[in-house]
């Protein structure tokens, strides 16, 4: 098959992956880009839908959020304040830390695609932002009030954006290079897409290879490689402007649960790795941002 990224058609190298979020262990064809090391689905997937049941955590009810989280959040997005900086000190969060490295504001017109339940959009909204919108196919019900949520595909959108968020979206569909071009044909002038994303031009897949856990087999449906989202964006009319590495300690015990046949949804964190581990395995995450090498990425793209 195709790159879905590069557009090589050479021979690419075939791997087999098992769904391990929930241990069902069905196991799905991928292949590795041999130009561009982007990872695809092969497996035909009959029924998306029912790899996001109920329980699935984009869908968890959006908590109330503490004025403290508030304040926090607004000083990351851009609205500075001494509680805020000692709030994000405190306790770092590297969703919100990175959509305000991007520099838009309260007025910005916000489209978070495949948003779930909408918990950041409520986030953003409680930090003082106004325009915010949400769009996802399998929600059970769509939203009105401080946060529009519509149940619905991209391609079904109208309007315009300054700010379109695919947040550990776009590996979820087939046809990324079409949910990008619908992005761009919603995007205001001056506007900028990011997406942000796991991918395998990464220490984790070559550490960890089948068991490294941001494969997701099946939702992941296609991982860019840093080369071949490039491309990708290139192709739809957009280029990335900045990326940043924001990879967590998730990447090594999710991984380690997996290597160690242990589903995500089987157990806590906390209850199969000491402190000390999870702190190293955080220390390694922070050295590997640094030098490009983290397993998932926060790409800005704008119009080219």
């Amino acid at each position: 098959m195709i790159c879905k990224t590069c557009l090589s058609d050479s021979e690419h190298r075939h791997h087999v992956f098992i769904e391990m979020m929930f241990g069902t262990k069905e196991r799905f064809e991928y292949q590795e880009c041999s130009d561009c090391g982007t990872i695809q689905r092969l497996s035909d997937v009959a029924d998306e839908s029912r790899l996001y049941p109920d329980g699935y955590y984009s869908f968890s009810k959006p908590s109330r959020n503490s004025r403290v989280t508030a304040v926090r959040d607004a000083h990351a997005l851009g609205t500075k304040s001494i509680l805020g900086a000692v709030a994000s000190f405190v306790r770092y969060d590297p969703i919100v830390a990175v959509i305000g490295c991007f520099g838009i504001n309260p007025s910005s017109r916000v489209l978070d695609v495949g948003c779930g339940s909408g918990k950041l959009l409520y986030r953003m909204s409680a930090a003082g932002f106004k325009n915010l919108t949400g769009v996802d196919p399998y929600i059970v019900e769509p939203a009105a009030g401080a946060v529009t949520i519509q149940k619905s595909d991209l391609q079904s959108m109208s309007g315009e954006f300054d700010f379109i968020m695919f947040n550990h979206s776009l590996e979820h569909v087939p046809e990324p290079d079409q949910s990008l071009s619908n992005a761009r044909r919603l995007l205001a002038p001056g506007g900028r897409i990011l997406v942000r994303i796991p991918t395998s031009s990464s220490h984790a897949w070559r550490e960890y290879g089948p068991n490294w856990v941001q494969l997701d087999a099946p939702r992941h449906v296609v991982i860019p490689s840093r080369k071949g989202m490039s491309a990708l964006a290139e192709r739809c009319g957009l280029r990335v402007r900045q990326s940043i590495d924001d990879s967590t300690a998730f990447q090594f015990w999710g991984s380690e649960m997996y290597r160690n046949s242990k589903p995500l949804a089987s157990s806590r964190p906390d209850d199969v790795f000491s402190r000390r581990e999870m702190r190293e395995f955080a220390k390694r995450a922070a050295t590997l941002n640094i030098e490009q090498q983290g397993d998932q990425v926060a790409f800005l793209l704008n119009a080219a």
